[in-house]
């Protein structure tokens, strides 16, 4: 089944078949040359397709207010949930902010 889910934004760079695993690596592109608003535009989709690193860097975004506005406790809770997916980048970031995580819970 094709996967049609950025048509609906009306952005295609790749085509109409371009698959969220394929955004994702688009995504990381536009980080790395500081376009986040259109990498949040995908990002802002990993927690719905299981995505811990996609998540990961969406925390980042809401953390430093790149792309989204700027949202600590969503952060962390983006944070929290990728790291409960097991991944490890996430799982230090929650270690390294767990005082600040206690004041928000």
């Amino acid at each position: 089944m094709k996967n049609y889910w950025r048509t609906f934004f009306g952005f295609s760079d790749n085509g109409v078949d371009e698959t969220f695993a394929q955004a994702m690596e688009r995504a990381k592109h536009l980080l790395k040359i500081h376009n986040y608003e259109d990498a949040c535009r995908v990002l802002k989709y990993a927690e719905k397709y299981g995505d811990a690193e996609g998540i990961y860097q969406y925390g980042w975004c809401c953390w430093r207010g790149t792309g989204v506005v700027e949202d600590a406790v969503k952060a962390v809770k983006l944070w929290q949930k990728a790291a409960a997916m097991g991944y490890q980048p996430a799982i230090e970031r929650c270690e390294a902010i767990k005082d600040f995580i206690a004041t928000i819970q």
